[in-house]
């Protein structure tokens, strides 16, 4: 009977120390994630730091400034312009193509379709 006090001291003792124990843990854990959520906010901003210098660096009036002062490009000209078509000309990949004049009442899309699935457009003789 003397011995039921004490094991009940020593019990109480033990859940003290393991509450003590675990508070010290969860303070800890909240220790770090106020500096995972410091840190977040570091990177965030130098994130956005970096956006607004990549944005200042690519400005048209900082390239053109640069364009001014390094290469003296001149603006480009309606003829210098050319398509893919007349490079393959150029380089005699193809002969010259005119594309054939469309009736007022094609369905350019539903030929387009049923170019590639033929029971869902409207290509003349695959109907």
């Amino acid at each position: 009977m003397k011995l039921v006090p004490f094991l009940l001291a020593g019990l109480l003792a033990l859940a003290a120390a393991g509450r003590f124990h675990a508070e010290a843990q969860v303070r800890q854990v909240e220790r770090q994630l106020s500096q995972l959520s410091r840190d977040k906010q570091k990177v965030e901003g130098e994130i956005e730091r970096v956006r607004l210098e990549v944005e200042v660096l690519e400005s048209a009036g900082r390239l053109s400034e640069l364009n001014a002062n390094h290469l003296a490009l001149r603006a480009v000209r309606a003829e210098q312009l050319v398509d893919d078509q007349a490079v393959a000309q150029v380089i005699g990949l193809m002969a010259p193509h005119k594309p054939a004049a469309l009736p007022a009442n094609a369905d350019i899309i539903g030929n387009a379709i049923g170019m590639i699935d033929p029971a869902l457009g409207a290509v003349k003789g695959r109907e």
